[in-house]
């Protein structure tokens, strides 16, 4: 008897609610990118260090709506399909563990030279490691599952916290020479990134902002590991298997999840304007809490708004496009890396600091309808993306067909 061969899922066996999801959150996430992509990383992206006027009011709304929420619905679903994989490999009667780690590997590599060469922005480095992280949660119940949820979240609001205070402590023992300090930073980054080779920005991203990044894994990790168990959760309790019949729950998540992530936006309000003074030490820190907070909140109300939309005809069509996005995700979203430093540094149209928050937006959707639009041509052709394949091929030692026969 031959031994059953692991393939990767086929385009019918895709779930397209889940695309669309993964599709939109595509979206949210180079909207909250583009600003890291065209000004420096240490610069302060808070609304009120802007001019009152259009690139403040642009600052707000991706603050409120956009900031954390996205890369929490990113990590969701990442957990999710963290789930399906496991079904669907055990049904098969293969081995879940060491297929799944040679497809961390692989993602791991390929974040790697995400991280390291072209962008300090990355995620899937930390996907990939708070992924093997996830396989150790293969066999616990619900209950297991949701008590460590509820326990991430509350460690890393403490650490959030506390990074917060650091930051904020460390400004205010800086005194006076912070502002200078941080000047001169912000004088040497721009004078990198408008004009500096490929080279010069690989050393200057390893020595000044990698390590940065890599200090803040400890945060990164829990956080991201909290919503992909949050993924794994809805999947053991099999809410997508039965979309119409979860409708009464998707309401109650709206019902709850938008008032009172509002809440926490609005204490994030009154820190953020001083209407609610706080110590420089502590401002950093309740900043980072209740935005931390309200995304808890607001991301699942998101989700649970678009299942919602997709039970009708008209916003299942409006929105039937983005799943194509969403399928090759991965590929989208390196190719945004890609676009987008050819645009701002210096080896390539060097716009560097020389794009508004306003223009940003213009550029992150123009960006995003490009992406979906080449997305629906490239599945015309083919069954998954150049990346998705590349993955596929790596995780199961077997390169199937890209081109419909």
């Amino acid at each position: 008897m031959q031994p059953i061969q692991p393939t990767p899922v086929q385009p019918a066996e895709r779930i397209s609610e889940i695309d669309i999801i993964r599709g939109i959150a595509l979206f949210g996430i180079l909207m909250v990118n583009m600003s890291f992509f065209k000004i420096p990383v240490m610069m302060d992206r808070m609304p009120s260090a802007l001019s009152p006027g259009l690139d403040q009011t642009v600052a707000w709304l991706i603050q409120l709506l956009f900031t954390g929420k996205f890369y929490a619905i990113f990590s969701f679903l990442f957990g999710l399909g963290f789930y399906i994989f496991m079904e669907r490999t055990l049904a098969k009667g293969l081995e879940l563990v060491p297929l799944y780690r040679r497809r961390l590997v692989v993602l791991l590599i390929i974040g790697a030279i995400h991280l390291f060469l072209l962008w300090s922005g990355d995620i899937l480095f930390t996907y990939a490691l708070a992924g093997f992280i996830l396989l150790a949660f293969r066999s616990k119940n619900e209950q297991q599952v949701k008590r460590w949820i509820i326990g991430l979240f509350i460690a890393t609001l403490v650490l959030q916290g506390l990074f917060g205070f650091v930051q904020g402590f460390g400004e205010v023992m800086a005194g006076d020479s912070y502002d200078q300090m941080m000047n001169e930073l912000i004088s040497v980054a721009v004078a990198v990134y408008s004009t500096g080779s490929f080279t010069e920005l690989f050393f200057y991203r390893l020595v000044n902002e990698v390590p940065y990044i890599i200090i803040s894994l400890f945060v990164w990790i829990p956080a991201v590991l909290a919503f992909f168990l949050c993924g794994l959760y809805v999947g053991r309790k099999g809410i997508f298997r039965d979309l119409q019949g979860n409708r009464p729950l998707f309401i109650k998540i709206c019902t709850i999840g938008f008032p009172v992530g509002a809440f926490f936006l609005f204490l994030y309000i009154l820190f953020e304007t001083a209407v609610w003074p706080v110590g420089p030490t502590t401002r950093i820190a309740m900043l980072m809490m209740t935005n931390y907070l309200a995304s808890l909140f607001i991301f699942p109300a998101y989700v649970a708004l678009v299942l919602l939309s997709l039970q009708t005809d008209r916003c299942r069509r409006i929105l039937a496009p983005v799943a194509s996005a969403g399928r090759m995700a991965l590929t989208n979203y390196l190719t945004q890396t890609l676009i987008l430093i050819t645009l701002f540094y210096g080896f390539g149209f060097g716009l560097f600091y020389k794009v508004s928050l306003a223009q940003g937006v213009v550029i992150t959707i123009a960006l995003y309808l490009l992406q979906v639009l080449w997305s629906n041509l490239w599945f015309k052709k083919f069954k998954y993306g150049p990346l998705e394949w590349l993955w596929r091929g790596l995780t199961y030692k077997k390169f199937e067909p890209l081109r419909y026969n």
